[in-house]
């Protein structure tokens, strides 16, 4: 059986959550719904994509388990469009690991399923901009250029991405995962006043949250 984690080399790191030695697996890069501005993966990840069979996820979960690490990352592209990502995530389990979701946002009910079936342990939310019922003619403008690098797109694609994300911070509320975490990035076209904005609706929810600086792919 062919995983949805491609057969790349697997980082491991202490910064991507607190005091946790974590290592990443990633499923297809281009397999988004969002095209975030200068976006790091895509950048990293070019070529033709080839997936690990259930046989070499074990072995490098072994492995990874020889050197200590505590905790598997699931990052993308977005990993919840994977149609077979319960059955990976099934092979993870079974060699007894934590398992934290990295995600958008924008898909509610694959992230309630996959806490349903006891799969995630942990959701690592990007909340990319403020989640409001209405916005100006000028946050449309800047917000379109965050989520989709373009402003040409329909003003009703950043309403349906609040709404979305909404649903998913309320998930993350009714399920206080040990793995919960909430990320912003900020990015050149969020000004202060927005990032405390953000602040302000994820205060209520008993995870840690941290303000990332924004990195040019240029610079990378």
């Amino acid at each position: 059986m062919l995983t949805p984690f491609l057969k790349v080399e697997t980082p491991t790191t202490f910064k991507d959550h607190p005091n946790t030695f974590s290592a990443l697996l990633y499923t297809q890069i281009n397999k988004c719904n969002l095209n975030c501005y200068q976006c790091h993966n895509r950048r990293h990840f070019k070529g033709e994509e080839e997936f690990l069979k259930e046989e070499e996820l074990k072995e490098k979960l072994s492995m990874l388990k020889l050197l200590g690490v505590e905790l598997i990352i699931i990052s993308g592209g977005e990993p919840t469009l994977e149609g077979n990502l319960e059955k990976g995530l099934e092979v993870i389990k079974r060699e007894n690991f934590p398992v934290r979701l990295d995600t958008n946002g924008t898909n509610p009910e694959k992230i309630k399923k996959l806490i349903k079936e006891g799969l995630i342990d942990g959701v690592a939310l990007d909340l990319k901009i403020p989640l409001k019922s209405e916005y100006t003619p000028s946050e449309l403008k800047r917000f379109k250029r965050i989520l989709f690098s373009s402003e040409s797109l329909e003003d009703s694609k950043i309403y349906e991405y609040s709404n979305k994300v909404k649903l998913t911070l309320n998930l993350m509320k009714e399920h206080p995962l040990p793995y919960n975490i909430l990320r912003t990035v900020k990015y050149p076209f969020l000004n202060e006043d927005e990032i405390e904005k953000i602040k302000g609706e994820v205060k209520p929810l008993p995870c840690p949250y941290q303000v990332n600086p924004f990195y040019s792919v240029e610079e990378a």
